[in-house]
């Protein structure tokens, strides 16, 4: 499989009191201090969008959201650009990039204990419908490479891995669940993945 634009996307459990304005302060915070690694190059509200992006940070390499779309909230990470030379090296960086960010925000002084992150499970968005078309074949193409990564950053679990929309007009999306798993859990696994 060769899919050059996707997205991951790892959902939230957002606590009581969360104003996700503070998103804005926290994104312009890390470009300021360069927090973070690569180009980072703007902050984008789109919080009055109904199931939209919500706040976005975006780089040259990857664009971050604050999501809300199909009313669940989470982090997504849309890949522009990378180094993998396949979509499976390409995955693994992406995801590498999205666990590293939502461990920074979960422990955000700003927002700690508001926000956490259900890392066992995650969303995989094909952003190609020409390359990768939302039907059972490129699903099959695509399982391989979904199930290599999750060997990798969920070792000794047990691991599905489902289509989400079967409507060939929507985005081929897949979730892969390993369980209940924190992001600190999954970024110790991430990060000893080379």
């Amino acid at each position: 499989m060769s899919i050059e634009r996707f997205c991951i996307k790892f959902f939230t459990r957002p606590g009581p009191g969360l104003d996700e304005a503070v998103f804005i302060d926290i994104f312009h915070e890390w470009i300021r201090l360069k927090k973070l690694g690569g180009i980072l190059l703007d902050v984008v509200d789109y919080r009055h969008v109904p199931k939209g992006p919500g706040v976005m940070l975006i780089t040259h390499e990857i664009n971050f959201a604050m999501d809300h779309a199909d009313g669940r909230f989470g982090l997504l990470a849309q890949r522009k650009l990378g180094q993998g030379r396949s979509h499976g090296e390409r995955l693994l960086e992406l995801l590498r990039a999205t666990v590293a960010l939502g461990a920074q925000l979960e422990s955000h002084p700003r927002i700690q204990g508001k926000l956490s992150f259900e890392a066992g499970v995650f969303e995989y968005i094909s952003n190609d419908r020409l390359a990768a078309p939302n039907d059972d074949a490129t699903f099959v193409a695509l399982q391989p490479d979904l199930a290599a990564a999750a060997a990798l950053i969920y070792p000794n679990r047990g691991v599905s891995i489902r289509r989400v929309q079967n409507d060939p007009r929507a985005r081929l999306t897949a979730v892969v669940d390993a369980g209940t798993l924190t992001i600190t859990e999954l970024l110790e696994t991430v990060g000893a993945v080379a």
